[in-house]
């Protein structure tokens, strides 16, 4: 059995230690053999004092500092533009060797929305399609470049080959994106994507563009059901359920037999070990270890190909 683990980075005001603290606890993260570590981001003071440091600055400073845990950094797709997204994530990408993934942020609220804009956050389904579409324009924006666009060979003197590159001119309900990026495509092709499931219109923005589908906690009271709108989702968007993977979110101090016991019983993949008051980072850590020493972590020169998924191909495939 194969059982991924991922947590999130206590990134908050809680954590005094800056970020000398912060790449600590990655290295933690990777050595309790954690496949990834999930950067929380806000776009607002929340009731409990000041929010997460930004993700994406926060995992490009990770990568230089930890060797091969993954690095999912949350976007507000609400309030973000595609193309900086997309550049971010490629650098990410290059920067870790293949280790970034991202994840679409919840929902806004009245205080993100008050720090962009005047009025009110768009409604679920509104902001649900604007994540739909974000995600097919980065996933765009990332082939620009084919994988065999740059030769580097100083035999014939060829560098580069401008008929390997390619605009996207996207123009849909939410976003108008010529393109192309200017950096190369990302060592993963496309950065792993993130997505939640609290409902069925979840189920079917992840079966059309998410490498890995989460189970909110308490979102769902039958793990099966949940599952099954899942792949039904899947089936009715021309792909398979195993082309992603499911997790579920449980408490970092779930005992770990039970952890073993789901996943040998159920549909999950692997488990998002969430901190809490009562059973903090450290407990994820510990639960992580203890796992570890029954199913020991994948190998893979990625994220991706750690948790088992190839490489896409990209709109335009090497000559």
């Amino acid at each position: 059995m194969t059982l991924h683990l991922f947590t999130t980075l206590p990134t908050g005001p809680e954590h005094s230690g800056g970020f000398p603290q912060l790449r600590e606890r990655a290295r933690a993260a990777q050595d309790s053999g954690l496949d990834a570590l999930i950067l929380p981001d806000r776009r607002a003071i929340g009731p409990d004092g000041p929010g997460s440091l930004e993700a994406g600055t926060l995992a490009a400073a990770l990568t230089v500092v930890t060797d091969d845990i993954g690095l999912v950094l949350t976007v507000s797709t609400e309030y973000s533009a595609p193309y900086h997204v997309a550049r971010l994530l490629a650098t990410v990408d290059q920067f870790g060797g293949g280790r970034a993934g991202w994840a679409v942020a919840p929902p806004a609220e009245r205080a993100d929305a008050a720090n962009h804009h005047s009025g009110p956050p768009a409604d679920l389904p509104v902001q649900r399609s604007r994540a739909d579409e974000f995600a097919l324009v980065l996933t765009g924006l990332w082939d620009s470049f084919q994988d065999d666009a740059f030769l580097r060979d100083r035999d014939s003197g060829v560098y580069f080959v401008p008929d390997r590159l390619h605009t996207l001119d996207h123009r849909g309900e939410h976003f108008a994106v010529a393109g192309p990026l200017n950096i190369a495509r990302p060592p993963q092709g496309h950065p792993v994507l993130v997505r939640y499931l609290t409902g069925t219109e979840d189920a079917a923005s992840a079966a059309h563009s998410a490498d890995v589908a989460v189970l909110r906690a308490g979102a769902a009271d039958d793990v099966a059901q949940a599952a099954g709108a899942l792949e039904e989702a899947c089936r009715a968007t021309g792909r398979r359920r195993n082309q992603m993977r499911l997790f579920l979110e449980r408490p970092a101090d779930t005992a770990v037999d039970d952890l073993l016991h789901e996943a040998e019983a159920g549909p999950a993949d692997g488990f998002v070990l969430v901190p809490s008051a009562g059973a903090g980072y450290e407990t994820a850590l510990r639960t992580a270890r203890a796992v570890r020493e029954k199913h020991p972590r994948t190998s893979g020169p990625t994220l991706r190909a750690r948790l088992g998924l190839p490489r896409p191909v990209g709109r335009w495939p090497a000559s």
